[in-house]
């Protein structure tokens, strides 16, 4: 049996003397986590009889989604960034699948825009892709077919500057759905939270959306190809931060949210969240790096008040960092104690819960900057992640692994593609134990677990 890989997390120390900026990106894996590529994106089908150890076939075929620019309709906020996409090197891929023969094409466009076909683009295209925010009308749509579908990995980073925002916020590009949960905010004076909701699809899209500890609720139809921004302080209130169920019929959706902090008339951060992993008593949350402060949101869905255990993953394994007692139907913001360098978070809970970590960080004068990390699930075969294309000049971008504790342990390869091109690095882990990896200038990482 291979072990699984718990989840693995990039944070970028803030450098950028004007925006003080933080960045990370995270790895998640095979079981449909809402953040980011694993095995499902590589398509496999069942082996036949009597080759089950052999490669297996590569779908033909990839689509993932990223909300595009936020701020369009508000002057006094700036934005320049990329939606950017990679294809997997040959070496990731081998002895895990059998791509096909077709050329191999990557495109990105407007949601609106009817998606590129294999027909339309016979000759093989660039292995990377990248197009500016501003050129796109609204949420983007990354394609992937051929040879470049297996293993792609799409993301948006984007940097927002002006009298209402000032900010890094990076995450990954994903696949619609029909449910999901996001939490993000806070209740600090000037936060404020948006809902950004695309359509990929070519019918209207009914969507409800339920605030959890308050009775608030929104219901909206968001029309093909485009998408609605919810301001979600009228829906859930400005007391405590936010997790929100979304719910749609008629077609799927890929939610977004938008977590912005102006502190009087300062500028205090900007970052956008993907959904993060449904109700459940074990959570494990991507790894945060040194900030200012550290805080981990918990929402219980259910009828019954919920005992909340956290503990830090790290080298040492681990660690008790505080247990709570939260409210059935309510929302909690959980201070956590410092611990110094890269790690996770694992929430264990004897009822379903959901859950996302923040970070703060001050950079003086007033700069200040956040990061949240959503829970997401394990990986079995590859996992991977890119990078965003701005993280603040000289940050140091920090691959975190983490085994899971009910294995023996695990051994992986890491693949980094950075300037230089692809290079590899053994890793073994105790169970329960993560490891840091340094990734350099990487563009992109993939992460293949080796043991039996």
């Amino acid at each position: 049996m291979t072990p699984r890989l718990k989840r693995l997390s990039m944070p970028s120390r803030p450098s950028r003397a004007m925006v003080q900026p933080v960045a990370r990106c995270v790895v998640v894996g095979a079981l449909g986590a809402a953040l980011l590529l694993g095995v499902d994106r590589l398509g496999t089908v069942a082996a036949a009889p009597g080759t089950e150890a052999a490669p297996r076939v590569a779908a033909t075929s990839a689509t993932d989604y990223c909300p595009g620019d936020p701020f369009t309709d508000e002057a006094e906020v700036s934005v320049s960034g990329t939606v950017e996409a990679h294809a997997a090197p040959p070496e990731v891929l081998e002895e895990i699948i059998t791509t096909g023969e077709d050329p191999g094409v990557i495109t990105i466009g407007d949601i609106a825009e009817e998606q590129a076909t294999q027909e339309a683009a016979p000759e093989e295209g660039p292995a990377a892709v990248s197009e500016d925010i501003a050129d796109l009308e609204g949420a983007a749509r990354v394609a992937a077919a051929g040879a470049h579908a297996p293993g792609l990995i799409s993301g948006q980073s984007m940097l927002a500057s002006g009298d209402r925002a000032t900010g890094l916020a990076a995450l990954p590009c994903t696949e619609p759905t029909a449910d999901a949960w996001l939490v993000s905010g806070g209740a600090e004076k000037g936060r404020q939270e948006h809902l950004v909701l695309s359509n990929p699809g070519g019918n209207g899209v009914s969507v409800r959306i339920e605030a959890l500890g308050v009775e608030g609720e929104e219901s909206l139809v968001v029309p093909p190809g485009s998408r609605e921004v919810v301001l979600l302080d009228a829906i859930g209130g400005t007391d405590t931060p936010q997790a929100v169920h979304v719910t749609s019929s008629g077609g799927l959706v890929v939610p977004t949210i938008v977590d912005r902090h102006l502190d009087g008339l300062v500028p205090a951060g900007v970052e956008t969240s993907a959904a993060t992993t449904g109700p459940g008593s074990r959570q494990v949350i991507p790894a945060t790096a040194d900030g200012d402060a550290h805080g981990m949101v918990i929402g219980v869905p259910g009828d019954s008040d919920a005992v909340v255990q956290v503990r830090s993953l790290g080298e040492g394994g681990a660690r008790s960092a505080t247990v709570e007692t939260v409210s059935a139907g309510s929302v909690t913001d959980i201070e956590l104690p410092e611990v110094e360098g890269v790690h996770s978070w694992l929430v264990e809970s004897d009822e379903p819960v959901v859950a996302a970590g923040h970070l703060t960080v001050d950079g003086g004068g007033g700069q200040r900057d956040m990061a949240w990390s959503v829970a997401t699930r394990a990986f079995g075969r590859l996992g991977a992640a890119m990078l965003p294309a701005d993280t603040g000049g000289d940050a140091r971008q920090v691959l975190d692994i983490v085994a899971d504790e009910d294995e023996d342990g695990a051994e992986a390869t890491v693949h980094v593609l950075g300037d230089d091109g692809l290079t590899s690095e053994d890793v073994s882990l105790e169970a329960g134990h993560g490891t840091n990896v340094d990734l350099g200038d990487a563009r992109a990482v993939w992460v293949r677990p080796t043991s039996e």
